[in-house]
């Protein structure tokens, strides 16, 4: 807006009816009643204060640019001494002339109208999702987050300039998790006859495997040293108390039931996971014994060919390294290095022994 110095008397009247018009107009807005009927604190009564006090300003200039206006149209020939000497309250009440008060006033309503506004978005915007933050809270049973949400909206029913946008959508991620949550043990809770049966299934597999592993696992020490053969799983009767706890909870308390029972599930997991890592270290030290049984046999199998297994030197080295390789239990890393020195021995043989 461009400051109003048209020395002409109705150019005036129309600016100073056009102000009265914004005046009204803003008066009569809900934003406005709304923003004065509400008990605001903080960070938004002080933004509100200062712009009642600006709409005051301009109500005081409205009424005393009438003053003036009626003074220069009752002595017409003095119009533009009037207009021009003339000082109406500006911004803080400080007096000044009629085109930088007029222009302060218009200001004044625009900036109310502003925060008006802006007071009416939060609440309408912000309120209504934090309110649905809440509600979702509540119903997922998560109460840390909907104490949460009510302490945000309370905040937000005062002083809402105090409430940003990222608080809104936090709450809004906790309840979101709250919900999905709930909505995972309702589906467990819902399918927990068949998710029972199935945990029954898992715990039989276990206790076989786990039976199968001690035998294994035994019988591995026996051929191949640094193996321990004690199974890592000795908490089974545990597991299938626990299990049946559960089963008999589903009776009276589906929901705590259907919590209980992921639990359980994670445990038997656990246990799965530490029986697969002892059982499979000491299949590889098997296997790594059989494949060497195997070379040293081929090796054998090359020295007759070559007509060297009654060399002395190779008849030594087949010897020492078949005691290593078929003690029980052996040694793997003694019965690979004596297979090492046997294919040393036969691959530098002399050409005419070969």
């Amino acid at each position: 807006m461009h400051t109003m110095t048209d020395p002409n008397l109705q150019a005036w009247r129309d600016a100073h009816a056009e102000l009265g018009s914004r005046l009204v107009d803003l008066e009569a807005h809900a934003d406005v009643a709304l923003a004065r009927q509400a008990p605001l604190t903080g960070l938004t009564a002080a933004a509100w204060s200062a712009a009642e006090s600006g709409l005051y300003a301009a109500w005081e200039t409205y009424r005393v640019l009438d003053q003036v206006l009626d003074a220069a149209e009752a002595e017409p020939d003095r119009a533009a001494d009037h207009l021009r000497d003339a000082r109406v309250p500006g911004a803080g009440g400080r007096p000044t002339d009629l085109g930088a008060a007029l222009e302060g006033a218009r200001r004044a309503v625009e900036e109310a109208r502003g925060v008006a506004t802006r007071l009416a978005d939060a609440w309408d915007r912000l309120a209504a999702r934090v309110g649905a933050a809440r509600a979702a809270a509540a119903e997922a049973g998560d109460a840390e987050a909907e104490r949460s949400a009510g302490a945000l909206a309370d905040l937000l029913a005062t002083d809402p300039f105090a409430v940003h946008e990222d608080d809104v959508a936090a709450i809004e991620q906790r309840a979101e998790a709250a919900a999905q949550r709930h909505r995972a043990v309702a589906s467990s809770t819902a399918r927990l006859d068949l998710d029972l049966v199935r945990a029954g299934e898992e715990l039989a597999a276990l206790e076989a495997d786990v039976e199968q592993a001690a035998g294994e696992l035994a019988h591995a020490a026996s051929r191949v040293a640094g193996i321990d053969p004690t199974p890592p799983v000795s908490d089974l009767d545990a597991l299938r108390t626990w299990l049946d706890r559960i089963a008999a909870d589903a009776a009276t308390d589906r929901h705590r039931a259907a919590s209980q029972l992921a639990a359980w599930r994670e445990a038997a997991a656990t246990r799965r996971a530490e029986l697969d890592a002892a059982v499979g270290p000491a299949r590889e030290a098997m296997e790594r014994r059989r494949r060497a049984q195997g070379l040293w046999t081929a090796l054998r199998a090359k020295a007759g060919a070559r007509r060297l297994d009654e060399q002395p030197d190779v008849v030594a080295a087949l010897d020492a390294a078949h005691e290593l390789l078929w003690r029980a239990p052996c040694d793997l890393d003694a019965s690979e290095a004596a297979l090492a020195r046997l294919s040393e021995v036969l691959n530098t043989r002399p050409k005419e022994a070969r």
